[in-house]
């Protein structure tokens, strides 16, 4: 669909209203509106845009000392490299993909880390985007990648999803890649027959790295498909075999939980490898909201 001017301004001044309606301040829970570079609610609570174009609505008695203990810089750095290197692009094709065929006027990103899939799917899709993550390094590098490429109509926030910043039924789509979830939050910002993608790693997934990491190897075990106001539409199972180099090998060992529970000894093997082939694996649940 073609707009002239007066079109524009009117879809402009829309999409504006819209952002600005979403967020929910955490302290009193009424929606935020923009005011210059603050967020601000009817009762004059107020939230700073920060340099690089994201809001911290996260209060401390909602987690704030996981700013520190979560996604720390290196991991983050580490994962960009890796994204930004194909690794996972047919994990992200298939998300856009799907996500096309939904059509969302809103979709978030929940845990959405430093935004590879958020932006990715943004610039294939007409829809308000927003990304939320505890983790300010995260967050930082989502605005950065957000900037330097210049998107529109996408925003990004430090939140808690125990404590989701945004107003009831916010979204007609939502994502969550490899992070906790937690349905009652989730359910309630999302529009009734809302899509829910869930994107968990597959059994076979980093299968490689583990073999040579541990002696006695477990495969990925399921999680519980059932969630509370949600049906499950579809569930499918994507994979490929990926020549991963010495640094992409590192980076991907760095942004995994076996970086907190492995043997000096065992990281040695692994990082004097110098290349492998590695199976990645990934499992899609596809819900709509009840």
């Amino acid at each position: 669909m073609f707009f002239n001017k007066r079109g524009r301004a009117i879809a402009s001044f829309f999409l504006y209203n819209l952002a600005m309606e979403i967020y929910k301040c955490p302290v009193c829970n009424n929606s935020l509106h923009l005011e210059g570079k603050t967020y601000k609610c009817s009762k004059n609570h107020s939230y700073d845009i920060a340099k690089k174009g994201y809001v911290n609505l996260l209060l401390a008695n909602q987690g704030n000392h996981f700013l520190e203990e979560g996604d720390k810089k290196e991991s983050v750095e580490s994962r960009t490299r890796l994204l930004n290197n194909g690794a996972y692009s047919f994990l992200r094709d298939e998300l856009i993909k799907i996500i096309k065929e939904v059509d969302p006027k809103t979709f978030c990103d929940l845990a959405c880390g430093e935004g590879y899939y958020t932006t990715g799917i943004h610039k294939e899709i007409n829809a308000e985007t927003y990304g939320v993550d505890i983790s300010k390094s995260a967050i930082n590098g989502a605005s950065t990648r957000k900037n330097v490429e210049g998107l529109k109509n996408i925003y990004f926030s430090i939140g808690n999803l125990d404590y989701l910043p945004f107003m009831e039924s916010s979204f007609d789509c939502m994502l969550n890649c490899f992070a906790p979830i937690v349905e009652e939050e989730f359910a309630r910002i999302a529009k009734k027959d809302a899509a829910y993608i869930r994107v968990l790693p597959g059994k076979n997934h980093l299968l490689e790295m583990k073999e040579i990491l541990y002696e006695n190897v477990r495969l990925n075990e399921p999680k519980e498909e059932v969630l509370k106001g949600f049906d499950l539409m579809e569930k499918k199972t994507i994979s490929k075999q990926a020549n991963l180099t010495n640094q992409q090998l590192r980076d991907l060992f760095v942004m995994t939980p076996y970086a907190f529970k492995t043997s000096k000894d065992a990281i040695e093997r692994l990082f004097n490898r110098e290349s492998i082939f590695m199976t990645l694996e990934f499992n899609l649940f596809i819900y709509k909201r009840m």
